[in-house]
């Protein structure tokens, strides 16, 4: 399994409640292997033969607070 580390800016992202809100989208993704997840900023490795980023960026988009996610 080849992996892909990216660095995602996560706008509207400020406290722990966002923290777990993403942890908890993310984690729904079986496609990604690890992530760190900071205030503003999360980082993963994903099999990028098995996962389309975009799918990543929906889930994100969807979890309902209004988040602005783009590449690090």
């Amino acid at each position: 399994m080849a992996l892909t580390r990216i660095e995602l800016r996560i706008g509207g992202m400020t406290d722990k409640k966002d923290v777990q809100i993403i942890r908890q989208v993310l984690d729904a993704i079986a496609e990604i292997d690890a992530q760190d997840i900071k205030p503003g900023l999360v980082r993963l490795e994903y099999d990028s033969r098995r996962l389309d980023l975009n799918r990543v960026f929906v889930a994100l988009a969807q979890a309902g607070e209004g988040y602005d996610v783009s590449m690090g």
